[in-house]
């Protein structure tokens, strides 16, 4: 059969469909056409699962591949190889590249270099404003036409309530929505940790938890006072947290979105080699790997964070892969560009917090998969984030047991600016399957 491949005896696991059984699936040009225990059929490649976990293809609404502008720390094709590598099937780049993607011309370039080198689904976001410069909202019913899934000024607020309003309203209009990064300009001033105890002990600048927490609520309420969609991205706080628990019980339309290093992590890993332990110290010591806008917060944040995706608070995980090289994080921490190298390493983090019982398998798939999915198609009809017949044939294979040592080699992306060097985790990606075709494998036992 032309263009088929037949996936043999997969454990397939996707809660929206309600599916946690051993299964075959036979994809035809790129789409799930038949899901059954056993599927009769001859003349197709065979891939034999042998019971591993299949889950949707990942989905990751928060990428910064630096192309253009900044191809030494990241491209198209690195990129979406380390994307692949962490079992995203689809991502969606952010527009604050140089430059910035705020017309079509610049987007039709980045397209090209796009369909030529990328492994995977690469969408694009345009920003709200020219040049990000939070002055002069873009042209925003041409974008959408063009197919940019939402705007975003992403790195920074748009600070403008009334442009603000207006660009939700057009977006809007367009079935899109603005991706805002909730950090308030005249809390942050020059901060570059969470403002507390570490900040203190290591003599660095605090960016205080008050800039995220001013910029939520005011957007909460834009939402709210105009019957608007808001797309929060990178939430860190407990206070912002319980601002979203309480606007979506009022019915406001706010999408809330969590990094897996927020879930993960906490403030006391900026002292950088701490094996593990939340409570390691070394005040002569810290990790520029660490610094990320915003910030990592207290244990409690975490644990805040972790709750509330547990019960559909927040939505969405995205990485917010931030890759830099070396020579960059090699600096003060004052100095270093703020940035996780998150692509390669977020299922890794989800399945060693679903070891430690902190999450589970379905709060996984769901905040990945199927709600990112619902999204897109809501947006631009694309069928992603589902074992469904119908779908597109995006697939990872996961080993959640596997036991793995994170070092400088691990990655495959340019840049390897990760605080988890040096770190066991638990989890693998087997396989990543895009549009029906192999695009990475790990046969490593």
């Amino acid at each position: 059969m032309k263009n088929s491949l037949l996936l043999r005896d997969f454990r397939l696991f996707d809660p929206s469909e309600k599916l946690d059984k051993i299964s075959d699936i036979l994809i035809e040009n790129g789409k799930i056409t038949k899901i059954d225990e056993f599927i009769d059929i001859s003349n197709v490649e065979i891939i034999q699962g042998n019971k591993q976990i299949l889950l949707p293809g990942l989905i990751d609404f928060h990428v910064h591949y630096r192309d253009p502008g900044e191809t030494y720390k990241e491209e198209i094709f690195t990129g979406s190889r380390a994307s692949a590598k962490g079992g995203f099937t689809t991502v969606i780049m952010m527009a604050n590249t140089n430059p910035a993607m705020d017309n079509i011309n610049s987007l039709l370039n980045q397209k090209e270099s796009i369909d030529k080198n990328s492994l995977i689904r690469i969408l694009q976001t345009a920003a709200v404003t020219i040049g990000r410069k939070g002055e002069e909202i873009v042209d925003i019913d041409s974008l959408s036409k063009f197919g940019v899934v939402s705007f975003s000024d992403d790195g920074d607020v748009i600070q403008n309530e009334k442009i603000l309003v207006e660009a939700l309203r057009k977006a809007n209009s367009n079935k899109r929505t603005i991706l805002e990064h909730c950090e308030d300009e005249d809390w942050i001033r020059d901060g570059v940790i969470n403002s507390g105890q570490v900040s203190l002990r290591l003599g660095l600048k605090g960016r205080p938890r008050k800039a995220e927490i001013a910029s939520i609520s005011r957007d909460i309420e834009v939402a709210r006072k105009n019957n608007l969609w808001i797309y929060l991205q990178h939430v860190s706080c407990k206070e912002s947290v319980e601002l979203i628990r309480n606007a979506k019980k009022d019915g406001v339309d706010v999408t809330a979105e969590v990094t897996p290093h927020h879930l993960f992590m906490n403030e006391n890993w900026t002292y950088g080699n701490q094996e593990n332990s939340p409570n390691w110290i070394d005040i002569d010591s810290f990790d520029t790997n660490t610094r990320v806008n915003p910030p990592l917060r207290t244990e409690e944040d975490r644990l805040c964070l972790i709750e509330a995706l547990l019960d559909g608070t927040i939505d969405i995980i995205a990485t917010d892969h931030a890759p830099h090289s070396k020579g960059d994080k090699n600096n003060t921490f004052d100095e270093a560009p703020a940035g996780i190298n998150g692509a390669e390493t977020a299922i890794l983090s989800l399945l060693t917090m679903m070891n430690k019982n902190e999450l589970r398998l379905e709060n996984i798939v769901s905040s990945l998969c199927s709600k990112p999915g619902s999204i897109l198609e809501n947006i631009l009809g694309l069928k992603v984030g589902k074992i469904k017949v119908g779908f597109n044939a995006d697939f990872v294979s996961i080993n959640p047991n596997y036991e793995i040592f994170i070092d400088e080699d691990f990655f495959v992306s340019k840049s390897s600016n990760s605080p988890l060097i040096g770190k066991k985790m638990k989890g693998k990606v087997n396989m990543t399957i895009f549009d029906g075709k192999i695009v990475y494998e790990d046969n490593n036992e």
